[in-house]
């Protein structure tokens, strides 16, 4: 199981890797444009904190629990990748036959995919395409945000309807150097 997690991880970052930017032409105004708005993106960024406004007033940590951890990574020619997880999932009880239930509470503190990515600074708007993702429904689905950059720290922040309302999410990013 371990050796399949590290396969899938692996295939994720090199698809990534080799994957085309849908955006880039062969115009060398156009490539410019898309390098300059890019630029801040472009490294690696650790996750610093995330939660979320729900829409009685109560904020709370936004989807990997109180403790998560992650990385996002931005190449200059539109390619990107994320992985977040719970880190306080339970280690299994025998690493190579961990149970069902054991595998089920991996799985659901775990959340990553790898596609590309367009910036509209006109607008401080963004949005990751994935294009392999370990949630099936993700894949072809933009995923736009908001965000500004504060020092080394690259902010996100979203809003998504539920049954209750509107809730609002941040994801703070420090740049990995």
């Amino acid at each position: 199981m371990r050796r399949l997690a590290a396969t899938v991880a692996a295939c994720m970052i090199a698809s990534a890797a080799f994957a085309q930017h849908p955006a880039a032409d062969s115009t060398k105004a156009s490539k410019q444009k898309v390098s300059h708005a890019m630029r801040p993106f472009v490294g690696t960024w650790k996750l610093a904190s995330s939660q979320e406004t729900l829409p009685n007033g109560t904020v709370r940590p936004y989807g990997f629990g109180p403790h998560p951890a992650g990385m996002l990574m931005y190449d200059a020619k539109g390619n990107m990748c994320a992985q977040v997880v719970n880190t306080d999932r339970p280690k299994w009880k025998d690493p190579d036959k961990p149970s069902g239930a054991e595998i089920k509470t991996a799985l659901d503190g775990f959340g990553g995919y790898c596609g590309t990515y367009t910036v509209d600074e006109k607008n401080s708007t963004m949005a990751h395409y994935p294009e392999i993702s370990f949630d099936p429904n993700l894949v072809g689905q933009p995923k736009a945000r908001s965000y500004r950059f504060e020092g080394n720290r690259l902010i996100y922040t979203g809003t998504e309807q539920t049954g209750d309302g509107v809730t609002n999410w941040v994801m703070v990013w420090e740049k990995v150097n």
